[in-house]
């Protein structure tokens, strides 16, 4: 018979097994609610794990401001491990609503994501009271005709600022140290909330670069962080260019373009055949740059949201 059980250090090895990717997130991610995580058993058998990951936003959150709790969960595959993914998320609603009641004074949602072209498994999600709410496009360039840079990642351009005057920018390719600190890092982070409005987790970017060969790219202008570019591997050849941004009073200068076409150029260098992102389906400027970057569309993902009582609009 199989059951929901707490997971402690003695199912490590088995999980390990089974479920690598969720393990080392387990094991490594700052982030990982550790009083969540769950696991499904049929005697020694270990048939799949969940957890919940912390987001900045829970911070911040209150009753105006919504903060999100982001739902991982992994089965065994076939048609039994579609009962157990059932049982998991269950397990999973149950916690939400526990840090819910603990916490009456913020408004929480339940995240997970989902590819948009995956009809069965966006109505498997929806029979357990999730609904989509954003579109996400899934975008990858291509890096076998990127020229390739040499070097450790840092370079550097200038752009003709507001004044109409040229100003440099020093870009550094950051690296996590073996303690897990990361250069600049209070500075990236300062600069990273104020393009976003909250910013990224400080836990996710160290894993990334840990845990998956990650480089931080990081524009500064006049010694002061502007933009940035966060790389990781993901899969044999191929990386992810995410957490890309820059601050307010710096955009639509060329910075974004020019640094992003400098980090191609690393990654091409490096030996990665393609690097790919996600981006809202309603930013319509990213969407743009990517494209022009020689970003494709090749696919979509949807946020979907679980709250009682909360219809999230539909895009």
């Amino acid at each position: 018979m199989v059951e929901i059980v707490k997971y402690d250090e003695s199912y490590s090895l088995k999980v390990r097994e089974s479920f690598q990717s969720l393990w080392l997130e387990i094991q490594k991610h700052g982030d990982v609610l550790k009083d969540t995580i769950n696991i499904a058993v049929e005697g020694d058998r270990v048939l799949g794990v969940c957890f919940l990951l912390d987001t900045p936003s829970c911070e911040c959150a209150d009753k105006e401001h919504p903060g999100y709790l982001n739902m991982e969960f992994e089965a065994i595959p076939g048609e039994e491990g579609i009962e157990i993914s059932a049982m998991l998320i269950d397990a999973l609603i149950d916690e939400y609503q526990k840090i819910c009641e603990a916490n009456n004074n913020k408004r929480l949602i339940l995240r997970t994501f989902c590819p948009a072209s995956s009809v069965d498994y966006i109505g498997f999600l929806s029979s357990f009271g999730f609904r989509a709410q954003y579109f996400m496009y899934r975008m990858k360039k291509d890096l076998s005709g990127v020229e390739p840079m040499t070097g450790d990642g840092g370079f550097s351009f200038t752009v003709r600022g507001r004044s109409g005057r040229e100003e440099k920018i020093e870009v550094k390719a950051i690296r996590a140290e073996s303690d897990g600190s990361i250069a600049d890092r209070e500075e990236y982070f300062e600069a990273n909330g104020s393009a976003f409005g909250i910013p990224d987790s400080k836990n996710e970017l160290v894993y990334r670069l840990r845990e998956q060969n990650g480089v931080q790219f990081t524009a500064k202008a006049k010694g002061k962080v502007v933009a940035a570019v966060s790389v990781w591997e993901n899969g044999h050849g191929s990386v992810s260019t995410e957490n890309i941004f820059c601050i307010k009073e710096y955009r639509r200068l060329g910075i974004t373009e020019k640094l992003l076409r400098g980090v191609c150029a690393y990654l091409s260098g490096k030996g990665y055949r393609e690097a790919s992102l996600y981006v809202f389906g309603v930013n319509n400027y990213a969407v743009g740059l990517y494209t022009k970057l020689g970003y494709n569309i090749y696919g979509g993902t949807l946020h979907m949201l679980y709250e009682d009582d909360y219809v999230p609009e539909l895009i």
